[in-house]
């Protein structure tokens, strides 16, 4: 998205007018059920770990893949839905493309801030596990920093593996994090 002061709040709007909105970079929005949302800015730690999680898992993304944060997903919901998760491991192809799709997603990355718990632990699991991505975590950036990790089974997610220190994840790829090296 968009923008701020060129969107109007009272009405809806498809994936395609809102993917038409000007760039705003002065918050982040997104489109749930029709209507655009906002939501403030990442905190400065929030942005510190996106950063180091970034570091960490730039250099083990194989070919063919790419590890983007902060891009448009629509997740081709039946009412219009647009997220932005913090981090996403995708198919190359979206590169080019103005709008990412769930099926270009492979892992959906979602750090909690102040605010976002609910939105991240519940209602973003079952839009992404509706719109087939295969597979989702949250960090929890209070310490000890934690990762939940979940997998697509039979259309919901179900959690396989909760860790602190140092974890390992084989999907969407081969991928070692140290969560230790997220923290303040």
């Amino acid at each position: 998205m968009t923008g701020a002061l060129l969107y109007d709040p009272r009405r809806y709007y498809t994936v395609e007018e809102f993917a038409a909105l000007p760039e705003d970079t002065s918050a982040r929005y997104e489109l749930q059920d029709g209507v655009v949302v906002m939501s403030p800015r990442p905190t400065p730690l929030h942005s510190r770990i996106q950063t180091r999680l970034i570091a960490l898992l730039d250099g083990q993304v194989p070919d063919g893949l790419v590890l983007l944060n902060e891009i448009d997903v629509d997740l081709r919901l039946r009412s219009p839905v647009v997220r932005v998760p913090d981090l996403v491991i995708a198919r190359e192809s979206v590169v080019t493309a103005r709008m990412a799709t769930a099926s270009d997603v492979l892992l959906a990355v979602e750090i909690v801030s102040p605010g976002s718990g609910h939105m991240d632990t519940a209602i973003k699991p079952m839009e992404y596990a509706d719109a087939g991505i295969p597979t989702y975590w949250v960090i929890d950036p209070n310490p000890p920093v934690t990762a939940t990790v979940y997998h697509l089974i039979d259309g919901e997610y179900e959690e396989s593996q909760r860790a602190e220190g140092r974890f390992a994840a084989s999907e969407p790829c081969a991928l070692t994090v140290d969560l230790d090296a997220l923290g303040t």
